[in-house]
């Protein structure tokens, strides 16, 4: 992936503008770069009539960087006591949650290369406003309970022991054909009716396995590390996740700067008004969150502005 026109550049032209998990991916593969080598001052930006997302550093990455990467995060998830997770699923009993967080504060003075890593993702999970039965309000972007498929701490786990660093690198690069794997139904595609079937859904038929890309999944969830749960006054809401005529919506911009990680997370939760072209908005996407056969899924995009 180094050898490109521009020595620091890494194109990633895997990535859709229009996708958002795809959108998630590009943010969470800065999140780690930046945090596993900081000295390269990373910077992502959205180049060229496609939009094909670059990310930009002022040094050469190390050759085997997917590796590393890989590495680390296997680390942390085979760890006895996971920093990055308290469970199988992110709603919680509020003390179990408080506590996971406590363990994430404590590991951020580690000296551990992605160190901070749970503490940020921990202000994701969750806004730590307790419920009315005494758990915590899960990110708009987790699956709420524990039935088949939604488990999202679990799945993210395990996509990440199985990824290989060839796998992601040819994944970034599109060279990589989509995999019967765990879901975690951020990607647009993986809404399909029992309508446009000819069986039944529930009898698992072979070779109907939903096909995705796990790298992007595990990027993904790293990106929510740009989103965090706060509390409100009507309880927690999600930084990204809009509401228009009573419904959901993650809206996300496009822009033609490269913009650091501080950049990045100030923009991503700005109000939608200031991303406009004179800011380096090049443009803004939105994909409806709804809810169907007891699941939430992302709808394909459309243009924004």
């Amino acid at each position: 992936m180094n050898a490109t026109t521009r020595l620091h550049e890494l194109p990633l032209p895997g990535l859709r503008e229009d996708n958002p998990r795809d959108f998630l991916a590009a943010l969470g593969l800065m999140r780690l770069v930046d945090l596993m080598w900081p000295s390269r001052q990373s910077r992502l930006v959205w180049m060229g009539a496609e939009h094909v997302p670059v990310l930009c550093c002022n040094e050469r990455m190390p050759d085997h960087w997917p590796d590393e990467l890989l590495g680390i995060l296997k680390e942390l998830i085979q760890a006895p006591i996971n920093p990055l997770v308290h469970g199988e699923i992110i709603k919680t009993e509020y003390q179990v949650f408080r506590d996971a967080v406590k363990r994430a504060v404590a590991f951020s003075t580690s000296g551990h290369r992605l160190a901070k890593l749970p503490l940020i993702l921990y202000s994701s999970y969750s806004s730590q406003i307790e419920s009315d039965d005494g758990v915590i309000e899960p990110s708009g972007f987790s699956f709420g309970n524990g039935q088949s498929g939604k488990k999202l701490l679990l799945d993210v786990g395990q996509l990440i022991a199985g990824l290989t660093p060839e796998a992601l690198v040819e994944t970034l690069l599109s060279k990589l054909s989509p995999v019967a794997a765990k879901s975690l139904r951020w990607n647009p595609v993986e809404f399909r009716p029992a309508a446009y079937r000819n069986h039944d859904p529930g009898s698992k038929q072979k070779g109907d396995e939903t096909k995705d890309h796990p790298a992007l999944n595990v990027l993904a969830f790293f990106g929510l590390t740009f989103y965090p749960t706060v509390p409100t006054a009507s309880g927690g809401r999600t930084a990204g996740l809009h509401r228009f005529m009573r419904e959901d919506y993650f809206l996300w911009p496009i822009w033609s700067t490269p913009l650091s990680v501080g950049e990045i997370a100030s923009l991503v939760c700005a109000e939608h008004g200031q991303w406009v072209p004179s800011r380096g908005t090049a443009t803004v996407w939105r994909s409806k969150r709804f809810s169907s056969d007891k699941s939430l899924y992302f709808a394909p995009a459309e243009l924004f502005r």
